[in-house]
């Protein structure tokens, strides 16, 4: 039976929201002393947001309030953004360029014949420039030099990335890491107080269990905890396992669960931070280990102890909540961000056991053979994970065996479903021959890229017996998505921006744009913000597995020119802002640092909603304005704008190479990542004439490493400076050519601010723009001209007519090595 994709209701939080923690808060690492269970009614628990479950059982005399979920989403607005254009035919933008009527043809001198050639046929090239930033690209192209700055998607997101992975670091350091600390403690210490009554039963061991579960879960959280004796060897084993990181093992602690530890390895941004370190750790363990409650294999008999665990986190108290209250507030902070669970947890086993052992069950009754026969008997009633994370022969069939519990599972995705089922078995082997492995562009073809599928045929991805059927399914499955489904929720808006970018064909766009050239270019742009995703959320989303595997005067902006796609723009922003509002709802008390970084959110979407309003403005042939330049050329993001002059704040801007394992199989997986920034130069239409424009695109990488060395950020761009980098994959050679260099040439444009340098030290400033006109005076090194006429030609000389600070106007000549740009430093 093919999986549907069902819709996604986000939840919303009633008046539930642990207190935000400082490091005080920490609990105590006193154990307490084993007792027997003392009966006490058990809290209601928060289950999946569509059910509602009334539950009329009094407990000393007062019923047990229902869980209500209201359905509707707080977060963003109720709609994007509405634009239109009159229609632009973009004559002077006819393929081919006459390069001749380039009025800024100087700043491809360092092209080769070839990449000259590829810029007149298509009017755009790419080069493989690898510069550390985009905002390098565009400090030095339109503020050092007075060029026009081509603002891309690919910055755009690069932007969001930016600030989404710093506002992760902050929430899991400030919130997160600490909440988590204190969920565990207080759910081990209620377990702690259970051994005894289990003693002698046939619960016995899945008590201890539990206690050695949480305590490595604690262990992990915070190296300094201690740990009870009764678990304390076994625990050490199970975390020096887990700190070795050497791929495929089976478990010290569960020896019939088989783990990938090479999962554990800190990688992304919270490799080197020894908090984020521990929290990354102690969520995979609660992510990936996984307790079936299918019995069909001899070798893995279900277990107790998620029903134990459950039930504890229900009675634990943290704080004036119960541990289940909190745990609810965390799942659902995750739920928005990034997507629901994918496997069974507490909410479902909680619905479950009520119904079987009763709304107020003692822990005594866990111990209650008949009882959890039946509830081994209703397993069909836990939903069956979408996406495979263990190592299982057959996805198509196995997945019914898979019903069962993690702690706090990873997130269901839809990028991540596509990859599932695009692999052995969903596409069926081609006798000997499996596709153990998915590729980016497989994601790229599911939103609609016929290039991307094309590109995936002349690899030979495609002649698996099912692959097309598979991609058909899973194109019907994307498009039809509703809106709704994919706004309500941050990861679900990122992928929804991925639309506009794969689907600038029609006559609305400048002919470049509708070339195939930039079609490869668009499906660059995607996947690499794709891997910028990835990388930020590696610890939540499931990856699948294969079966079987102020001062002087400056200069105004330079000319600017946004790639004209406003759908993006607009999706983007509305991603950004939804992000504040939905995080200031559900975490509305926090520390100043997260608040600020939330904050930033808003003030990024309000950009780029300028930004698509630049390109509805460019769509429709109307004149951009020294206001639009200005917001063309200013900083995208909270932390860009505090890392470069002047605010000199002292933050600096993230590299720009990150990697993340995204699929695996066998002993491998493969990595998906973005390296340095490579240069494109696109012709556009500006004051009147067609100028060539320079900005960044991501350059794009993936393949293959060994499972037990997935690579960190750091390894990632080691490898990239090496003697023996990796190569970009072969459908780049569409858009970008190898070869060729930038060339930094400075504008004169009336308006201008030039700063004579060392060179030009002693010029001539003359009465008229020729060699015979009266000098006026020698210019000093230093001296500011200001542009106020011109240009002029004498001589064989270009004349600009300039006004100095000291002396009346004259005439100087333009000369590239005599002269700096003056702008806002």
């Amino acid at each position: 039976m093919w999986p549907k994709i069902r819709p996604f209701l986000i939840l919303i939080l009633i008046g539930i929201s642990c207190r935000v923690l400082t490091p005080t808060d920490i609990p105590q690492t006193e154990q307490p002393t084993s007792s027997p269970v003392q009966e006490s009614p058990v809290p209601p628990m928060t289950i999946e947001p569509t059910v509602v479950i009334q539950l009329d059982e009094e407990i000393d005399g007062s019923p047990l309030q229902p869980f209500v979920v209201d359905t509707a989403s707080p977060f963003g607005y109720s709609e994007l953004i509405d634009w239109e254009v009159d229609g632009f035919n973009f004559d002077d933008l006819y393929l081919p360029i006459d390069m001749n009527r380039i009025s800024n043809p100087q700043v491809v001198n360092g092209l080769t014949t070839e990449q000259l050639e590829f810029l007149s046929m298509n009017g755009f090239v790419a080069i493989h420039s690898q510069e550390n930033q985009f905002h390098d690209i565009r400090i030095q192209v339109a503020r050092n030099f007075g060029q026009p700055y081509f603002l891309t998607v690919d910055a755009a997101f690069h932007a969001l990335h930016i600030e989404f992975d710093d506002l992760l670091k902050q929430l899991e350091r400030d919130y997160l890491r600490l909440e988590m600390i204190l969920i565990t403690q207080s759910i081990l210490d209620e377990v702690l107080t259970y051994v005894d009554t289990f003693a002698g039963t046939s619960v016995e061991k899945e008590a201890v269990d539990a206690v050695a579960y949480l305590s490595v879960a604690l262990k992990l959280f915070d190296p300094q905890a201690q740990i009870d004796p009764l678990v304390e060897t076994t625990v050490a084993q199970q975390v020096d396992q887990i700190m070795a990181a050497a791929g495929r093992d089976y478990s010290v602690l569960f020896p019939d669960f088989e783990d990938d530890y090479g999962a554990y390895k800190p990688v992304g941004h919270y490799f080197g931070d020894p908090d984020l370190e521990a929290y990354f750790r102690g969520m995979t363990w609660f992510g990936r280990v996984h307790f079936r409650l299918s019995d069909e294999d001899p070798n893995r008999i279900p277990s107790r102890l998620p029903l134990i665990v459950t039930l504890a986190m229900r009675r634990a108290a943290v704080a004036d909540q119960t541990a289940a209250e909190c745990w609810t507030t965390i799942h659902e902070l995750l739920t928005y961000l990034i997507g629901p669970s994918d496997d069974g947890g507490p909410p479902e086993y909680a619905a479950l056991m009520d119904e079987i052992y009763g709304s107020s069950p003692s822990p005594s009754s866990l111990a209650d053979d008949a009882l959890w026969e039946e509830f081994k008997d209703r397993k069909d009633e836990i939903p069956t994970p979408r996406i495979n994370s263990t190592f299982v022969d057959w996805v198509s069939t196995d997945m019914e065996e898979e019903r069962g519990w993690r702690f706090m599972g990873q997130r269901f995705t839809l990028d991540a479903f596509i990859f599932q089922n695009m692999i052995f078995d969903m596409v069926d082997p081609l006798g000997d021959q499996r596709r153990l492995f998915p590729s980016g562009l497989d994601v790229a073809a599911a939103f609609g890229s016929d290039l991307a599928l094309d590109t995936l045929d002349e690899m030979g991805e495609t002649i698996y017996p099912n692959y097309y059927d598979q991609m058909d399914l899973m194109r019907e499955a994307v498009q039809a998505q509703p809106q709704e489904e994919w706004l309500n929720r941050f990861y679900n808006s990122w992928l929804y921006s991925f639309f506009p970018v794969v689907t600038t064909s029609s006559d609305l766009f400048p002919p470049f744009m509708r070339t195939d050239a930039w079609g490869y270019k668009n499906i660059n742009a995607i996947l690499g913000s794709w891997a910028e995703l990835k990388h930020d959320t590696i610890l939540y989303s499931k990856m699948p597995e294969g079966a079987g595997g102020g001062g002087p005067p400056s200069s105004g902006p330079a000319p600017g020119y946004v790639e004209p796609n406003p759908e993006a723009f607009y999706r983007m922003a509305y991603m950004a802002e939804s992000l504040e509002t939905g995080l200031s709802m559900l975490i509305p008390d926090t520390t100043y640092e997260l608040r600020d970084r939330i904050s930033g959110f808003g003030w990024l979407g309000g950009k780029l909603r300028e930004l698509g309003d630049i390109a509805v403005k460019e769509l429709s042939g109307q004149p951009l304005s020294q206001d639009d330049f200005y917001t063309i050329q200013d900083c995208l993001g909270r932390t860009e704008c505090w890392s470069i002059k002047p605010y000199d704040t002292g933050v600096e801007m993230p590299p720009a190479p990150v990697i993340a394992a995204v699929s695996g199989a066998e002993q491998s997986v493969l990595e998906a990542a973005v390296g340095y920034i490579d240069r494109i130069f696109v012709v556009v239409q500006l004051e009147g004439t067609l100028q060539i424009a320079q900005g960044g695109i991501f350059s794009y990488y993936e393949f293959l490493q060994p499972r037990s060395n997935r690579l960190t950020d750091q390894e990632w761009r080691e490898m990239l400076e090496s003697d023996n980098p990796p190569l970009l994959p072969p459908w780049a050679s569409n858009f970008l050519l190898e070869g060729g260099s930038t060339t930094d040439w400075l504008a004169f444009r009336v308006g201008d601010v030039l700063i004579v340098n060392q060179e030009g030290d002693g010029l001539n400033l003359r009465a008229s723009p020729s060699t015979s006109g009266e000098i006026l005076e020698q210019v000093e090194q230093g001296e500011y001209l200001e542009i106020i006429g011109g240009p002029t030609e004498a001589d064989g000389w270009i004349w600009w007519q300039v006004q100095t600070w000291t002396q009346p106007e004259g005439w100087i000549v333009e000369h590239q090595d005599w002269y700096e740009r003056a702008w806002g430093q």
